[in-house]
């Protein structure tokens, strides 16, 4: 039995990680706003098991619970309520200014490489401090301190966003009602 965890442990990692960059692919290239966000959704339910799978059960649940739970409605709602005049309709003046496809490929291209270096410098260079002169340290919290830390410090932004955020989606929803036919 034993032998069979050590076998399936990185498969518990590969199978999350490869949907998460299947879904997050998805939700850029394709042209549906509703597809966009439903695979944002999955994207954030993989990374999500994915942090249970690497041994983080309160990140993956805090994951869960605000990202797939609250963030992705959120965005939901927000397009569902956007009436699909305002969508469609634009008024730029540069609509019809077409930029060549190539200018297109090489100015991604130039971004993503930039990107990818920056993220390689701050990897080598946060390795090579944390290898260099750092003590070792084993501490780590246990969820009922990280809960009952959450609960005392920031109760009261939590609240506040809380109302914000309900305040909002009430206005978007009377915003939509007013300007329906």
């Amino acid at each position: 039995m034993h032998e069979l965890l050590t076998q399936l442990i990185p498969w518990l990692f590969l199978l999350p990680a490869l949907l998460m960059l299947l879904a997050a692919f998805a939700a850029v290239c394709l042209r549906n706003l509703i597809h966009c966000a439903l695979c944002l959704v999955a994207s954030f339910i993989a990374l999500g098991v994915l942090y249970m799978a690497l041994g983080a059960e309160f990140v993956g649940f805090v994951q869960l619970l605000v990202y797939v739970g609250a963030i992705s409605m959120l965005i939901l709602f927000a397009i569902l309520l956007t009436p699909a005049s305002e969508i469609q309709a634009s008024n730029n003046p540069l609509k019809n200014f077409q930029i060549p496809r190539v200018l297109h490929v090489a100015g991604g291209a130039a971004i993503s490489f930039a990107v990818f270096a920056g993220l390689l410098v701050a990897i080598w260079f946060s390795f090579r401090a944390k290898f260099a002169s750092l003590p070792e340290l084993h501490a780590v919290a246990p969820v009922d301190k990280i809960g009952e830390n959450l609960l005392d410090a920031t109760l009261l932004p939590l609240l506040a966003i809380a109302v914000l955020l309900t305040a909002a989606l009430i206005g978007a929803a009377l915003i939509a009602k007013e300007d329906a036919p």
